[in-house]
């Protein structure tokens, strides 16, 4: 009998408490070859204790200017990672993704590239802060994830399409939550 996971072209893979770790080599190591003054924060599933994924480090770059971010795309393809200027971006983000050997292991990062306080920047923080202070619905969400996973098969686009609403949905718990919190 065939393993139905062979199939999936999307895996979803249990947390590991190495990733912080590995992170802060990535970080150093992205340091060192960007010029500018940045800040480089750990988002996406990996940066949820607890929280499954795909296994790919997700990285966010947030530089002060918006006219940095063809930049620091440039440079990070010129030193192995992929990225492609002619695929239309969102305005206010860049992605470039691409490998880091960590140990023995070959890791695949992705590196969000937005300048300071654009709608990418806020959201991606938010979704990741609200489900670091909200361990319960991370872990509805690692069910699901895996759940889309099986229902989506050999579909990646069609793993993407399952999960937008949900996440969305907590994008928008994040907002009411903060706004909750402003003092008046």
């Amino acid at each position: 009998m065939a393993d139905r996971n062979q199939d999936l072209a999307v895996r979803i893979i249990p947390y590991s408490n190495k990733l912080p770790e590995i992170f802060k080599k990535i970080k150093q190591s992205i340091c060192r070859i960007i010029p500018y003054e940045i800040e480089i924060e750990h988002i996406g599933s990996t940066a949820v204790v607890g929280l499954g994924g795909k296994g790919i480090i997700d990285v966010l770059m947030i530089t002060k200017r918006q006219q940095q971010l063809a930049e620091i795309a440039e440079i990070l393809r010129d030193n192995g990672f992929s990225h492609n200027p002619k695929v239309k971006h969102n305005e206010d983000r860049f992605f470039v993704s691409g490998h880091y050997k960590y140990k023995r292991a070959n890791l695949h990062i992705h590196i969000h590239i937005v300048f300071r306080n654009s709608k990418s920047h806020k959201n991606m923080l938010a979704f990741r802060d609200h489900l670091r202070l909200h361990p319960e619905e991370a872990n509805i969400y690692y069910e699901l994830k895996k759940k889309w996973s099986k229902e989506a098969g050999s579909d990646a686009s069609k793993y993407t399409e399952l999960k937008t609403s949900h996440i969305n949905s907590i994008l928008e718990k994040a907002r009411e939550f903060k706004n909750k919190k402003k003092p008046f």
